[in-house]
């Protein structure tokens, strides 16, 4: 096989290399046969094809042979005026500079950002050009499997409206995350740094530049290669001057005129001003939206990616005289007294209705205004008197049919995906009847979207009016883990189910359920701040979700006394270490029925030396290793080997040689979904004839392809279709998804949602927050779930009553039951 040579000066960089060289394991280095550079960066990365050069360096598809992966590896040459060589003083300087930034870089964990996995400095052969001489920098980042824009635009020729508005609210949302949280600018946005992963999400990439902008200490900032690609660019980056937040904004937004246009941005500027509207009728919203991004001063554009996104939802409330905001070159205090404090929600929310009529009436005052401003008015009065029926209507992170929350899958074509933007849309002006038409035709086309299932039903509500109100609280990936969103459609798909059944049975006296969906993502800072949202909306009685045990441990207290949860998923032990109050009630048994079912496999397969695997800090791995351990110990088995693993692959390997040293015949995994993602293919790979053993988190499509042996693995789940396949549950799935292949996620939700919908047939007609609580308490309470009634014990728990969890393995790459007695 081939590999490159990474040194910027070499004549004939293709190397040939022996195949067996992609499962190298501290093997002999290799060196380019041109120049000696050495070929296998850090005796693991091997650059396969050069997929990108430019003034810093080449960009490189490579493989990790240590993880089994691809990956990507960026090489970057400091660079000097004059072409003079560094003096050692300022090559450590640079080396110091270049550290710091790749670990701000490092410290990016966003799911629409490749993942830096590594960085590194290499010594370039002695005889490359001065300017070169001494060092190259290297970045290691995660590969995305996918298509840049440009390359998609030379297919498409332009993109739909409703396509740009898709790409645009994604791409926000991860400025949003960048900007706010991380206090990063970008600075290169544009089509050839936005992926379009195989399943639709979108992926900013490219985060290199301000550690460009460190390996160029003595060259001006405006003859900077780090000052982002020209024709993007805005005019104060072009101009070396300091850049805001605001500045990624006037990027993105050129990054859209050139997918609707299907033309190259310099085309779409003409005699100092945009003509991109001459190419392309867009509604008048979007348009001016546009145009702001667009403005050539930053003061004059958006402060944020929340203002821009607040703006797509057809809000107006928004601070025309405010500064930009933004690191920049500029020290954070001079930024600090440039730009001004701004809060959204705060402003909207004390904005009266008197003062938005007020502002209508000075935009439409012209020679027909009369009449106009007559009609508005009449439609802001009737706004007022009838509220819409979302209780966060155009929210952020929320809807309940006006926003489309989860995007478009990339099976699903542009034509089909229209009709739910189309229910969504006449859903947001409370035409309920136009939506149902719409989101039924688009459900008849693609049948497995919970999100349509849930708005549709929403609809139906809407119109039988006074609807009884739940929050459907799930992790939505709206700023993906590891571009998925597999799990909040896992969780709504049981949520819909029994709203459909119960309103197609015409609810509770005529009352439907409605359903408000609640992105949670998957950053706890934002949780609780969601959960006190929900708490202060008095016509939502009750809550289900939160997909994770650390998710309700940090929501509960905003709902402790006021208003009940039931959680489908969460497990963790309730003890001293995991507190939650009496208004939260789960209905997965915890993990110690879990911990259970795994050392009885154990003991029916003579197992007894194990070693545990762990993620520390979390609270489900906390929990199940702690319960493991109790029943290790009960059940007179050996706990040989514990090793902590949190993302490295160093980690994992180093653990894996412990185990082996120390002889484990199991090695129990206590991961999050996050690090189980990243570790549990790689350590079922790597463990040779080491059983491996977890709970829920490894349940994954990875491992289930990973040519497992049949005794190899055991995973703990609550359920499993193979289990009940000709139970009510599943035919009533192939009914409403089109497939009975449904997991132990939409299981467990379906009986948390028919566990509220008891609940509220129990309160006799008096639906208060207080009685439905009440109702879940009582000593009697039973529902219906999908292989056991859902009882509460006194903590909240759900009772196990025999159907309750089950160990599945992998058979011909799909998991099954174990169907040996000791399950």
């Amino acid at each position: 096989m081939k590999i490159y040579c990474t040194n910027p000066n070499c004549r004939y960089p293709e190397n040939e290399v022996p195949d067996e060289f992609r499962n190298l394991r501290n093997h002999q280095q290799r060196y380019c046969s041109s120049c000696g550079m050495t070929l296998i960066l850090k005796t693991r990365y091997l650059p396969l094809e050069q997929i990108g050069w430019g003034g810093f360096g080449k960009t490189f598809k490579a493989w990790d042979a240590h993880l089994q992966q691809q990956c990507v590896v960026k090489q970057l040459q400091p660079r000097n005026t004059n072409r003079n060589p560094f003096s050692q003083s300022e090559l450590e300087s640079i080396k110091k500079s270049f550290e710091e930034e790749a670990r701000a870089l490092r410290d990016i964990k966003h799911e629409q950002i490749p993942q830096l996995y590594d960085y590194f400095e290499l010594p370039a052969p002695s005889d490359s050009q001065e300017e070169f001489r001494k060092e190259l920098f290297y970045l290691v980042q995660e590969y995305v499997q996918g298509e840049t824009l440009d390359k998609e635009l030379n297919k498409k020729g332009r993109f739909s409206e409703p396509e740009v508005v898709q790409d645009l609210r994604q791409l926000l949302n991860v400025l949003k995350y960048i900007h706010e949280k991380r206090q990063v600018i970008h600075r290169d946005i544009k089509l050839s740094n936005i992926i379009r992963h195989e399943n639709g999400t979108l992926y900013l990439i490219d985060f290199g530049a301000a550690v460009k902008r460190k390996l160029e200490p003595k060259i001006p900032v405006e003859q900077s290669m780090a000052m982002g690609t020209p024709i993007f660019a805005p005019p104060e980056q072009l101009a070396g001057k300091g850049i805001f937040f605001s500045s990624d904004l006037y990027s993105l937004a050129a990054t859209c005129i050139c997918l609707l246009t299907g033309r190259n941005v310099n085309e779409l500027w003409n005699q100092n001003r945009w003509i991109w509207r001459e190419y392309v009728n867009v509604n008048d919203n979007l348009a001016e939206i546009l145009d702001r991004m667009l403005s050539y001063q930053p003061e004059d554009r958006y402060e944020s990616a929340e203002q821009v996104i607040t703006a797509l939802s057809g809000q107006t409330s928004l601070n025309l005289n405010s500064k930009p905001s933004g690191a920049g070159e500029k020290s954070q205090r001079e930024n600090q007294r440039e730009s001004e404090e701004f809060n959204y929600t705060t402003v909207r929310d004390r904005t009266s209705f008197s003062l938005r009529v007020n502002r209508l009436a000075k935009k439409l005052f012209l020679p027909i205004g009369l009449v106009l401003l007559g009609s508005a008015i009449a439609f802001l009065i009737n706004w007022s008197l009838h509220p819409p029926i979302c209780d966060f209507q155009n929210k952020s992170g929320f809807s309940c049919g006006e926003a489309i929350l989860i995007p478009q899958n990339p099976r699903i074509s542009e034509a089909i995906f229209a009709d739910k933007i189309r229910g969504s849309t006449a859903f947001g002006q409370g035409d309920f009847n136009q939506a149902i038409v719409y989101f039924q035709k688009y459900l008849a086309r693609n049948q497995n979207d919970p999100e349509a299932r849930i708005y549709l039903n929403n609809a139906k509500a809407a119109i039988a009016k006074n609807p009884l109100k739940i929050a459907a609280a799930v992790p939505i990936i709206d700023d993906q883990l590891n571009g998925s969103n597999d799990i909040a459609e896992q969780m709504l798909r049981g949520f819909a189910h029994v709203q459909d059944n119960f309103n197609q049975n015409k609810g509770i006296d005529g009352r439907l359920l409605f359903l408000e969906i609640v992105s949670t993502g998957w950053q706890e800072n934002k949780i609780k701040q969601i959960a006190d949202a929900i708490a202060t909306q008095e016509n939502i009685l009750g809550v289900i979700g939160y997909y994770t045990s650390d998710s309700i441990q940090e929501a509960a207290p905003s709902y402790d006394g006021k208003m009940v949860v039931i959680s489908p998923t969460s497990t963790a032990v309730r003890d001293s270490a995991f507190k939650l109050n009496n208004y939260i009630f789960r209905v997965s048994p915890d993990n110690s029925a879990a911990a259970e079912k795994l050392v009885k496999f154990m003991v029916h397969q003579n197992l007894i030396k194990t070693a545990i695997f762990y993620e520390p800090n979390e609270t489900f791995a906390a929990s199940l290793k702690t319960e493991f351990e109790k029943v290790v110990f009960n059940n007179r088995r050996q706990l040989i080997n514990e090793c902590q693993v949190i993302q490295s692959t160093t980690e994992v390997l180093n653990c894996l040689q412990q185990a082996k040293e120390s002889n484990a015949e199991v090695i129990m995994l206590a991961f999050s979904d996050k690090v189980a993602r990243i570790a549990a293919t790689l350590i079922i790979n790597q463990s040779e004839n080491i059983t491996i053993l977890g709970a829920d988190t490894p349940y994954l499509e990875t491992v289930s392809q990973a040519n497992i042996p049949p005794n190899k693995l055991r995973i703990a789940v609550r359920w499993h279709r193979s289990n009940s396949a000709n139970s009510k549950f599943e035919q009533e799935s192939v009914k409403l998804w089109g497939t009975g292949d449904v997991n132990w996620r939409t299981a467990m939700s379906y009986d948390a949602t028919m566990a509220m919908v008891e609940a509220l047939k129990r309160t006799q007609g008096n639906y208060t927050r207080q009685k439905l609580y009440e109702a879940l308490n009582e000593r009697d309470f039973s529902a219906d779930g999908v292989t056991a009634k859902v009882e509460f014990n006194d903590l909240g728990d759900r009772k196990p009553l025999p159907g309750i969890g089950v160990l599945v393995k992998v058979e011909n790459n799909r998991f099954v039951v174990d169907k040996t007695s000791y399950n």
